[in-house]
Parts: C-alpha cells; sequence; structure tokens
C-alpha cells in the first residue's frame, strides 16, 4: 500500500543529510564563500555585518547587499564604509550630523538626518530657515518643522489633526513636558480618537507622570474606535484619578476588544483589582488558557495550578539528528517543515519527532508549537549544564531563558543578540575576558553550555544588586544602568500606594521591558513551582516590589 508519509520520511532524513555537510565557520575570519550557500536570515545578516568589518573589496560588499534578510541601520552603515558609493556615504554622514550642523544643508540631506527629535534641539530661527530652505521640495517635513518651531500649545491645536500627532509623538519626552501639558480641548480630542497614531499618543500620555494636565482631558469619551491597550490605559489612566468606575468601563472595553489571551487577562485582572470581585478570578482560569502575570495570580489566590504544561516531550532518540550549534541548519529545517502539507495533527507530530532528542527538544517545541492549542513548553532544556547551581539560579536562568529564545541554541535576533541567552556581542565579549577565555569566538554562544555558563557570570553581577527577579529580568532586558536610573531611583514606580506594584510594572515607560518583565517574572513562578520551591510565591514576591530596600542597594 502507498504510504505518504514514508515519502516524507525520506525527503527530511535527505534534508538531514545535506545539512550535515553544509559549509560550516571553524575560523574567526570570514570568507567570501562562506555566504554562497546560507539562507537569507538574521543569523545571515549578523555574518555578513561581521564580514564587513574585515579588509575586503567594494565588489564583494555589494554583492552581499541583495543578500541581506534585515537592513537595520547597524549593518546600512557597515555597508556604507565598504561598497564605494556616494549615496550610501552621504546617507550615513547626514544621518550622524548634530542638530546644530544642518543649517545650510541641501534638502535632501536634512530629510535624511534631521529628525522631529534633532529639530526639537535647534533654535528656533534657525529651525524656521530650514524649514523655509525644504519647503518645495518637501512642504509636508517643512510644515513639520515649522511646528515644533511655533512651542505654542494653542496654536498646535489647530493644526491637522496628522500633523499634531506627528509633532506629539516624534519630538521627545521634554519636548512633550515643556509644551503640551495642557488640557485638550473636547472638540479636538473627539477628532484625535478617530487617529491610529493617537494610540501612540495616549501610551505617552498616561506613562508619563509630568503629563498631568493632558492625563485630566482623558477621563472620559469615546473610546471604541482606539486599540485595546488604549482603552487599557486609559482605564488606568481614571484609576490614578480616583474614578473607578470610569476605569472599569474603560477595562471592560479592553478586554472586549483584546485578540490575544495576553491582552483580555490583563483587562480583566484589572477589573478585579478595581472591584476585589473573586468571580473574575474564576473566569481569569476558566476561560483563559494562557499563563502569564494574571492567570498565576488568579490561580496562586484560588489555591490552583495550571495544567496546560508540557515539561518534556517522548520519546527521544539517543542522539540529536542535526547541530543544535549551527544557526543555518535549524534555519533551514524549519522553513522546510513549515512548508509542508500534513493532512492532521498526528502526522504533523510524527514528522516532528523524528528529530527529538534531549538536545533538540526546544526545536520540537518550536515546529509542534500552536497557539490554538494551548499547550505551554515549559522544558528543562540542558538543564545538565546549571544543575549544580542553586535552585533559585537555576529556577532564574531557565526562566530568562524560555523568553530571550524558547531555548534554541543558535537564536539571532535582529539587533544581533546571540544564542540561547541573547548575549549582546559586547557583552559576550566582556563576560569571555572576565572569566578569562582565551579562545572566544561569537560561534560559543550557540553552545548551550557557554550559554549558561555566561549567564550564571552575569548574573552574578546583576544579583549584587538586585534582590528580586523581575528587577533582574528589566536589568537583564534594558541595562543595570536603565533599571538603576529608570526604576529603582524613580519615586514614581514601585511605591506603597494602591494597586502597587502592578501600577508600575504597567507604567514603566520601556515598552520592551515592561512586557519582558512580566513574562520573565511568570516563567520564574512556574519554574520555581516545578521545582518544588515552596518558599517561592507570587503573591509574596508582588509584596516585596512596594519596598525598594529588599529589591536594590543601588
Amino acid at each position: 500500500m502507498h504510504n505518504p508519509f514514508r515519502k516524507k520520511q525520506s525527503i527530511l532524513h535527505t534534508l538531514l543529510l545535506s545539512l550535515i555537510f553544509a559549509t560550516s565557520l571553524t575560523a574567526e575570519t570570514i570568507p567570501f564563500s562562506f555566504f554562497h550557500d546560507k539562507p537569507r536570515s538574521t543569523a545571515k545578516d549578523f555574518y555578513i555585518y561581521r564580514f564587513l568589518d574585515q579588509n575586503i573589496s567594494a565588489q564583494e560588499a555589494r554583492a552581499l547587499l541583495g543578500e541581506v534578510n534585515n537592513m537595520n541601520w547597524k549593518l546600512f552603515d557597515r555597508f556604507a564604509d565598504k561598497v564605494d558609493d556616494f549615496a550610501f556615504e552621504r546617507v550615513k554622514y547626514c544621518r550622524h550630523l548634530a542638530p546644530e550642523r544642518f543649517a545650510g544643508k541641501d534638502s535632501d540631506c536634512i530629510m535624511v538626518g534631521l529628525t522631529p527629535y534633532k529639530a526639537t534641539r535647534l533654535p528656533v530661527k534657525i529651525l524656521e530657515e530650514i524649514a523655509d530652505n525644504i519647503a518645495f521640495r518637501y512642504p509636508k517635513q517643512a510644515a513639520l518643522y515649522k511646528a515644533i518651531a511655533t512651542r505654542d500649545f494653542r496654536f498646535m491645536t489647530k493644526l491637522d489633526p496628522r500633523l499634531f500627532l506627528q509633532v506629539f509623538n516624534q519630538t521627545g519626552k521634554k519636548y512633550r513636558e515643556s509644551w503640551f501639558n495642557h488640557p485638550l480641548p473636547p472638540k479636538l480630542l473627539v477628532t484625535l480618537s478617530g487617529y491610529s497614531a493617537f494610540n501612540t499618543a495616549i501610551d505617552k500620555i498616561v506613562r508619563d507622570p509630568k503629563l498631568d494636565k493632558l492625563q485630566h482631558s482623558l477621563l472620559k469619551f469615546d473610546s471604541s474606535k482606539l486599540s485595546a491597550e488604549s482603552n487599557f490605559l486609559l482605564g488606568i489612566n481614571a484609576l490614578k484619578q480616583g474614578h473607578k468606575e470610569v476605569a472599569i468601563w474603560y477595562f471592560k472595553l479592553s478586554a472586549k476588544k483584546a485578540w490575544s489571551n495576553f491582552a483580555k487577562d490583563k483587562a480583566i485582572f484589572w477589573q478585579y483589582l478595581t472591584t476585589q470581585d473573586s468571580k473574575l478570578l474564576h473566569e481569569l482560569i476558566e476561560k483563559s488558557k494562557d499563563i502569564n502575570l494574571y492567570t498565576l495570580f488568579a490561580h496562586e489566590k484560588l489555591g490552583t495550578f495550571p495544567k496546560n504544561i508540557i515539561v518534556t516531550i517522548d520519546p527521544k532518540q539517543p542522539r540529536a539528528p542535526f547541530d543544535i550549534t549551527d544557526p543555518f541548519i535549524w534555519h533551514k529545517l524549519y522553513k522546510a517543515f513549515k512548508r509542508r502539507d500534513f493532512p492532521d495533527q498526528k502526522s504533523k507530530e510524527a514528522a516532528a519527532l523524528q528529530l527529538n532528542s534531549n538536545d533538540t527538544q526546544p526545536h520540537v517545541a518550536r515546529l509542534l508549537y500552536s497557539y490554538k492549542e494551548n499547550l505551554h513548553y515549559y522544558l528543562f532544556a540542558y538543564r545538565r549544564y546549571i544543575h549544580t547551581l542553586e535552585p533559585h539560579r537555576q529556577a532564574l536562568i531557565l526562566a530568562l531563558a524560555r523568553q530571550e529564545s524558547r531555548f534554541i541554541p543558535t537564536a539571532v535576533s535582529y539587533s544581533y543578540a546571540l544564542g540561547l541567552m541573547q548575549f549582546m556581542p559586547f557583552l559576550a565579549k566582556a563576560v569571555a575576558k572576565e572569566s578569562g577565555m582565551k579562545d572566544f569566538r561569537y560561534e560559543k554562544m550557540f553552545d548551550p553550555k557557554i550559554a549558561y555558563r555566561f549567564a550564571d557570570i552575569h548574573l552574578d553581577f546583576l544579583e549584587k544588586h538586585l534582590f528580586h527577579p523581575l528587577m533582574v529580568a528589566y536589568a537583564y532586558n534594558a541595562g543595570a544602568g536603565y533599571t538603576r536610573r529608570e526604576i529603582i531611583q524613580n519615586d514614581h514606580l514601585f511605591t506603597s500606594k494602591r494597586y502597587e506594584p502592578f501600577l508600575s510594572m504597567e507604567l514603566l515607560p520601556n515598552a520592551q521591558a515592561r512586557r519582558y518583565g512580566k513574562k520573565v517574572l511568570a516563567n520564574y513562578i512556574v519554574y520555581a513551582r516545578l521545582m518544588g520551591l515552596k518558599d517561592v510565591t507570587l503573591l509574596t514576591l508582588l509584596q516585596a516590589l512596594t519596598k525598594k530596600h529588599r529589591i536594590s542597594d543601588f
């Protein structure tokens, strides 16, 4: 009998064999030939970035332009140094000009480099002259500069709503605090609510304590056209001003408009915080299958624990069927798997399990994960490399790794963070030097053993000053300096006021760190529970956050 699945197995087997013999990098110097069989990916971008730092020809650099997966400015600047092209050099030059040096520059250079934020740092007269000089070729940009130069809120309220929002959203925190902190006229508020850019404006208004007069403008209006996140923030804003009923109205609308479980759970959770109605805790557990800070809070309050958790995947082969330290092998396998058309879920699972071993469980989990199935993988991947560490450190490393890379050893981010623990290259080099590693190459960050070792060293530094997993998570993501300056030393965050520490966790201005911290803290709680750490509870950790002397010595 014809077996179509057997044919798919052989296709996968052939792909694996071809990948095993793929060209790999064995030296720090990267030859041009290295790129000929490498698929477009963030990993390839990182190698191109490094290649461009070598002594290469302009012809070689130009040949790689078409191979880039994501052209960020960091990579663009490297190309500009190598391709011997005036246009590239000019764009780089104009982008890096200081604000005061744009006077007298041509209009194209101004368009490329004089951002609205930079424009705010120019004297009014010079900015107006620049606007006049580019008005013929770039009238919209000239109007933007003119508006910035006015520094007059009443004048700006009479601008086209799109221009008003552009000035507000793009000029920076200091400019907004200096010139925009005035009540929005009701008619303008209604008009602005019809523009998607107003969602960005609401985020900036509610999360900046110095925009208090603007915040008072947002108490009650028709927000039905705005996003779930905007309605959630409007609820937070109403709570801060003591209007609980208005806040509940916004939270309910946010939950209704939310498209993700996380956003919906957040809105329901805040309804609970506002009303203390325990029915909402039951709703979080019964209706949401997501595992996040809000559902874990509900579970702990009600004495339960999520059941939709997978900690291991069976059956396993004795050895990994491919090199887990080669980013291009995994990229090709993943793409090939996603292109295949499976007749049903069972055949898809069977195909993925061909790759399963102790070292490839994260890869199989990545292939099998489905948002709709509501199953969550909390793997103990590569735990043999950290099993001698004390349990708290193990749980924290696993919590970070799950959020950083889903335990994929060869993960590379758009900013070129590397490996299981997503170390930035500069930090990886610094830790390598501190640890006494003399033969360090960036490829070592694709080795789970090295990645965990570096994470442990870095956490030794962070936990000298930060005594709470949430603060450690913020520092791991945004840096210890940011955490000290913008969080620990910020009098508006993590106080003993009402709705804390949840209020501060939502008002943190850094969007990436804000979400990351909540995710890692939830991961930490799950891993601590799975490891039997009875002294670790979410409620205890949340309570500690309202006393800064207990979370840091910065």
